[in-house]
Protein backbone atom coordinates (compact mmCIF):
# COMPACT_ATOMS: atom_id res chain seq x y z
CA UNK A 1 0.00 0.00 0.00
CA UNK A 2 1.14 3.53 -0.66
CA UNK A 3 1.67 6.08 2.02
CA UNK A 4 -1.39 8.13 0.99
CA UNK A 5 -4.12 8.53 3.55
CA UNK A 6 -7.33 6.57 3.37
CA UNK A 7 -10.49 8.68 3.53
CA UNK A 8 -13.23 7.05 5.56
CA UNK A 9 -16.98 7.31 4.99
CA UNK A 10 -17.58 9.23 8.25
CA UNK A 11 -14.99 11.81 7.22
CA UNK A 12 -16.66 12.27 3.82
CA UNK A 13 -20.08 12.68 5.46
CA UNK A 14 -18.73 15.21 7.93
CA UNK A 15 -17.14 17.23 5.13
CA UNK A 16 -20.35 17.16 3.08
CA UNK A 17 -22.42 18.35 6.06
CA UNK A 18 -19.95 21.17 6.69
CA UNK A 19 -20.19 22.29 3.04
CA UNK A 20 -24.00 22.19 3.16
CA UNK A 21 -24.13 24.11 6.42
CA UNK A 22 -21.90 26.86 5.07
CA UNK A 23 -23.69 27.02 1.69
CA UNK A 24 -27.20 27.04 3.10
CA UNK A 25 -26.58 29.24 6.13
CA UNK A 26 -30.12 28.90 7.55
CA UNK A 27 -32.56 31.75 7.23
CA UNK A 28 -32.40 34.15 10.08
CA UNK A 29 -35.56 35.55 11.59
CA UNK A 30 -36.48 38.94 10.17
CA UNK A 31 -36.48 41.79 12.66
CA UNK A 32 -39.94 42.89 13.79
CA UNK A 33 -41.56 45.55 11.60
CA UNK A 34 -41.26 49.13 12.78
CA UNK A 35 -44.87 50.22 13.16
CA UNK A 36 -44.04 53.65 14.51
CA UNK A 37 -43.46 55.11 11.06
CA UNK A 38 -46.17 54.84 8.36
CA UNK A 39 -43.72 53.93 5.58
CA UNK A 40 -42.40 50.92 7.52
CA UNK A 41 -45.69 49.68 9.00
CA UNK A 42 -46.63 46.08 8.31
CA UNK A 43 -48.58 45.55 5.10
CA UNK A 44 -52.09 44.09 5.40
CA UNK A 45 -51.96 40.78 3.52
CA UNK A 46 -55.41 39.40 4.25
CA UNK A 47 -56.99 37.34 1.51
CA UNK A 48 -59.35 40.17 0.61
CA UNK A 49 -56.37 42.43 -0.11
CA UNK A 50 -54.08 40.07 -2.03
CA UNK A 51 -53.71 40.47 -5.80
CA UNK A 52 -57.13 41.93 -6.52
CA UNK A 53 -57.70 43.04 -10.09
CA UNK A 54 -60.07 45.73 -11.32
CA UNK A 55 -63.44 44.60 -12.70
CA UNK A 56 -65.64 46.73 -14.91
CA UNK A 57 -68.01 44.03 -16.12
CA UNK A 58 -71.62 43.24 -15.31
CA UNK A 59 -71.92 41.41 -11.97
CA UNK A 60 -75.18 39.75 -13.08
CA UNK A 61 -73.31 38.25 -16.05
CA UNK A 62 -70.52 37.12 -13.72
CA UNK A 63 -73.12 35.37 -11.53
CA UNK A 64 -74.67 33.75 -14.62
CA UNK A 65 -71.22 32.64 -15.75
CA UNK A 66 -70.50 31.12 -12.34
CA UNK A 67 -73.79 29.24 -12.56
CA UNK A 68 -72.86 27.86 -15.99
CA UNK A 69 -69.42 26.95 -14.62
CA UNK A 70 -71.15 24.86 -11.95
CA UNK A 71 -73.95 23.42 -14.10
CA UNK A 72 -71.64 22.31 -16.90
CA UNK A 73 -69.24 20.74 -14.43
CA UNK A 74 -66.29 22.98 -15.38
CA UNK A 75 -65.13 22.72 -11.77
CA UNK A 76 -64.33 19.03 -12.25
CA UNK A 77 -61.26 20.09 -14.25
CA UNK A 78 -60.66 23.70 -13.23
CA UNK A 79 -61.45 23.33 -9.51
CA UNK A 80 -64.39 24.56 -7.46
CA UNK A 81 -63.19 28.16 -7.38
CA UNK A 82 -61.45 27.96 -10.79
CA UNK A 83 -58.05 27.69 -9.13
CA UNK A 84 -56.99 24.65 -11.12
CA UNK A 85 -57.14 20.92 -10.61
CA UNK A 86 -56.67 18.50 -13.51
CA UNK A 87 -57.13 21.53 -15.78
CA UNK A 88 -55.30 24.84 -15.43
CA UNK A 89 -56.14 27.65 -13.06
CA UNK A 90 -58.38 30.37 -14.45
CA UNK A 91 -57.47 32.71 -11.59
CA UNK A 92 -53.97 33.54 -12.77
CA UNK A 93 -52.92 35.97 -15.48
CA UNK A 94 -50.62 33.86 -17.67
CA UNK A 95 -52.31 31.36 -19.92
CA UNK A 96 -50.88 28.91 -22.44
CA UNK A 97 -53.34 29.92 -25.18
CA UNK A 98 -53.64 33.59 -24.20
CA UNK A 99 -56.03 35.47 -21.93
CA UNK A 100 -57.70 37.85 -24.38
CA UNK A 101 -61.48 37.50 -24.48
CA UNK A 102 -61.38 36.25 -28.08
CA UNK A 103 -58.84 33.57 -27.18
CA UNK A 104 -60.82 32.47 -24.13
CA UNK A 105 -63.92 32.31 -26.33
CA UNK A 106 -62.02 30.12 -28.81
CA UNK A 107 -60.77 27.84 -26.00
CA UNK A 108 -64.30 27.30 -24.69
CA UNK A 109 -66.05 27.11 -28.07
CA UNK A 110 -63.55 24.93 -29.96
CA UNK A 111 -61.64 23.25 -27.14
CA UNK A 112 -57.89 22.76 -26.87
CA UNK A 113 -55.57 19.79 -27.34
CA UNK A 114 -54.84 17.57 -24.36
CA UNK A 115 -58.13 17.80 -22.53
CA UNK A 116 -60.25 20.92 -23.03
CA UNK A 117 -63.44 19.75 -24.76
CA UNK A 118 -65.26 21.90 -27.29
CA UNK A 119 -68.40 23.45 -25.79
CA UNK A 120 -69.59 25.29 -28.90
CA UNK A 121 -72.28 22.70 -29.58
CA UNK A 122 -73.64 22.87 -25.99
CA UNK A 123 -73.32 26.56 -25.10
CA UNK A 124 -74.68 29.62 -26.84
CA UNK A 125 -72.47 32.59 -27.66
CA UNK A 126 -74.16 34.50 -24.82
CA UNK A 127 -73.39 31.70 -22.35
CA UNK A 128 -69.74 31.64 -23.40
CA UNK A 129 -69.64 35.42 -22.97
CA UNK A 130 -71.07 35.01 -19.45
CA UNK A 131 -68.34 32.48 -18.67
CA UNK A 132 -65.74 34.98 -19.86
CA UNK A 133 -67.23 37.70 -17.62
CA UNK A 134 -67.14 35.22 -14.71
CA UNK A 135 -63.47 34.48 -15.44
CA UNK A 136 -62.76 38.22 -15.58
CA UNK A 137 -64.42 38.63 -12.17
CA UNK A 138 -62.04 36.16 -10.51
CA UNK A 139 -59.75 37.81 -7.95
CA UNK A 140 -61.87 40.97 -7.89
CA UNK A 141 -64.31 42.31 -5.34
CA UNK A 142 -67.10 41.39 -7.80
CA UNK A 143 -66.26 37.67 -7.86
CA UNK A 144 -69.40 35.59 -7.22
CA UNK A 145 -69.21 34.14 -3.72
CA UNK A 146 -71.56 31.18 -4.05
CA UNK A 147 -70.05 27.71 -4.21
CA UNK A 148 -73.21 25.83 -5.22
CA UNK A 149 -76.25 27.04 -7.14
CA UNK A 150 -79.71 27.34 -5.68
CA UNK A 151 -81.76 24.30 -6.68
CA UNK A 152 -85.24 25.74 -6.07
CA UNK A 153 -85.48 27.93 -9.14
CA UNK A 154 -82.02 27.28 -10.62
CA UNK A 155 -80.97 30.88 -10.04
CA UNK A 156 -77.86 31.85 -8.12
CA UNK A 157 -78.12 34.97 -6.03
CA UNK A 158 -75.52 37.29 -4.58
CA UNK A 159 -75.52 37.47 -0.83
Amino acid sequence: MSSSRKVTAPAICAAALLVLAVACKGKEAAPPADTTHPSTAAVDTTVAQVALRPFTGDTAKADAGRLIFLQKNCYSCHGGLAGGAMGPSLRDTTWKYGGADSLIFHSIHDGRPMGMPAWGNQLTTDQIDELIVYIRSLRTTAEPQFFFWETKDGVAKRS
